[in-house]
């Protein structure tokens, strides 16, 4: 399969095109979908640090509370033979690839399957769409290649992105940094349009959204599903996609049909479609819109579901790679530091910049998102002095007035999601690093990855958490 790498820095949705079904302006339902979630993803962010930010509730309440769950120490290393499990079926995002334009290749694009990938059969596989409408329909892909459709750029990051952050974890998964993400170009036909088309009836509550795959869960046999509430399913901007990057689907990527819900984390855009199930239910509430919420305790009855992103910034890492540690390490002189920012639907209103690991910060060079639901690059300037050991850090602030968490332990939620703690990039400048064959002794980095090793190793606590806290940031 080809990646797409020309430059898409202008595609904002409101001129698309789909290979059969021709073009479609999407200057009105989509964009004014755009606005609304833009308002409420400040309400969203609002109502989940009223439930579990900072000074709310913290790991002790929490132990207070549970005393008797399944708990994991405080070291950096600890992460269970579960969760590594979990981390080499999955992906995440190359951050070099930061630098450059165009969209995520679909290679680097962040990949999290909780079960099995289905293989189903593009020539044969349809999606039913059903329930309490009018009339059903089939949906085939050569049928939903023939409906208008958008292309348009999506940032997608998972839930758990940054999850490594939080050190008092309590809930087994994948042991993200805040590399889950990518920014691929998506190609689809309206769910608002489909819905219009088989009727939707008087009393229709929500919208079921059923995977293929089907795996062991919270000790419960289980389909994939989401739901969406009928007034989200019309917003508008939906997308029943086909294509990633002018491509088919691949298998891993939701083959040959799946949802796209642009602006929310990626749990909401179920891959490997069967089914569209419109339903008067307006209780129905499966397993996997309770496991993804902001919770205080496994069973909480006032958890936040997760919905629209929060806004952040990432930069690509300067310089050059140690294999093992992952330190950067950079010659010195004036290095330009890039990288992306993104708020779901909102707009993004600047990025910061530090290289001192957040004691001071200076205002980065912001460009426009290169979408409704997309990113937007960034660059600033950083001197690297020769012989230094250097922190560097981004964070980003939106236009409804969104920031990002501060660095520290302090912040916790029972499945440690939504983590919005500024990357950290440990660097050594060092001009040998130009010189092939030049010896750079990196035996402390290596040394601090086990936090038995940390005192002997010579760096710094902060150092050492900077480096190896949230792997993928490096």
């Amino acid at each position: 399969m080809a990646d797409v790498q020309g430059d898409e820095s202008r595609n904002d949705g409101k001129r698309t095109m789909g290979s059969m079904g021709g073009e479609r302006s999407m200057g009105g339902a989509f964009l004014e979908a755009a606005m609304d979630e833009a308002r409420l993803a400040k309400k969203s962010r609002q109502a989940m640090l009223e439930h579990v930010g900072s000074g709310k509730y913290s790991a002790e309440d929490f132990a207070r509370a549970d005393p008797g769950d399944w708990k994991h120490t405080t070291s950096r290393d600890d992460f269970t033979a579960a969760e590594v499990q979990i981390g080499k079926r999955c992906h995440g995002f190359h951050l070099e690839l930061l630098r450059h334009q165009g969209p995520t290749p679909v290679s680097s694009h962040y990949v999290l399957t909780h079960y099995d990938v289905p293989v189903l059969d593009p020539a044969t596989h349809a999606v039913q769409v059903r329930g309490h409408v009018h009339r059903e329909l089939e949906l085939t892909l050569s049928s939903v290649r023939r409906r208008e459709s958008i292309t348009t750029p999506v940032l997608m990051a998972c839930a758990g992105i940054g999850r490594s952050q939080q050190q008092k974890r309590f809930w087994t998964h994948a042991p993200w940094g805040p590399d889950a993400i990518g920014c691929a170009l998506w190609t689809g036909c309206s769910l608002a349009d489909l819905l219009r088309e088989v009727g939707v009836r008087e009393g229709a509550k929500k919208v079921i959204f059923t995977g293929a795959d089907k795996g062991v869960e919270g000790n419960r046999v289980q389909h994939f599903q989401r739901c969406l509430s009928i007034e989200e399913a019309m917003k508008g901007h939906v997308l029943v996609c086909w294509a990633m990057n002018g491509e088919d689907l691949s298998p891993a990527h939701g083959a040959p049909i799946r949802l796209i819900v642009p602006g929310w984390y990626g749990m909401a855009s179920v891959k490997w479609l069967t089914s569209i199930e419109v339903t008067a239910d307006a209780s129905w509430w499966g397993y996997q819109m309770d496991a993804y919420s902001f919770k205080r305790t496994a069973e909480d009855p006032n958890a936040v579901p997760l919905t629209q992103l929060a806004v952040r910034a990432l930069m690509a890492p300067p310089g050059f790679p140690d294999f093992v540690s992952r330190t950067r390490v950079v010659p010195p002189g004036v290095q330009e530091i890039v990288g992306k920012a993104w708020a779901g639907a909102a707009g993004l209103d600047r990025v910061e910049f530090s290289s001192d690991n957040g004691e001071t910060w200076e205002r980065a060079e912001l460009e426009e998102k290169n979408g409704p639901f997309g990113w937007a690059a960034w660059k600033a300037k950083w001197n690297a002095l020769e012989g230094e050991t250097a922190v560097l850090c981004c964070r980003a602030f939106d236009c409804q007035g969104r920031g990002q968490d501060r660095l520290g332990t302090e912040i916790f939620n029972y499945a440690s999601f939504g983590c919005t703690q500024p990357q950290q990039v440990y660097c050594r400048v060092d001009a040998r690093i130009d010189t092939p064959g030049a010896d750079i002794d990196l035996t402390s980095e290596q040394k601090a990855a086990k936090t038995a090793l940390l005192q002997e190793s010579g760096l710094s606590v902060e150092h050492a958490q900077a480096l190896y806290q949230a792997p993928g940031s490096q």
